[in-house]
């Protein structure tokens, strides 16, 4: 899934999703295939996920590469007060996987914050 990820600009932005999540301090979901990002608070926060997948993308190929695995299945990362990261979509094309992700402005366990990821995943 390397390469560029566009974002799906079809929906109109929804910062009033983004100022209630920020304010509750809850994740905001997205989802990324075939080259496009997708969420629901606004083409900034999906710009923002987008890249920050990619990043981690190309550093779970890294890392895999260095372990003797494909890939890693999740990543996770933590900037200041803000944790962020993915994990493979299960239920998708092993070949193509769907990846389903989250950013929130809160430090959050990893394994809270992936479980919140595949609670949404699930959803």
């Amino acid at each position: 899934m390397a390469g560029s990820i566009e974002m799906d600009t079809s929906a109109p932005p929804v910062n009033e999703a983004l100022a209630e999540a920020l304010k509750s301090r809850q994740p905001r979901f997205f989802r990324a295939s075939c080259g496009t990002a997708m969420g629901r608070t606004g083409t900034e926060d999906t710009g923002r996920f987008a890249e920050n997948l990619m990043i981690l993308q190309e550093c779970a190929l890294l890392v895999g590469e260095k372990l003797g695995m494909s890939a890693v299945a999740h990543a996770v990362y933590y900037e200041g007060d803000e944790t962020g990261g993915f994990s493979f979509d299960p239920n998708s094309n092993p070949q193509n996987p769907d990846v389903a992700g989250a950013i929130v402005n809160r430090r959050m366990p990893m394994r809270d914050f992936l479980q919140t990821v595949r609670d949404f995943i699930n959803s």
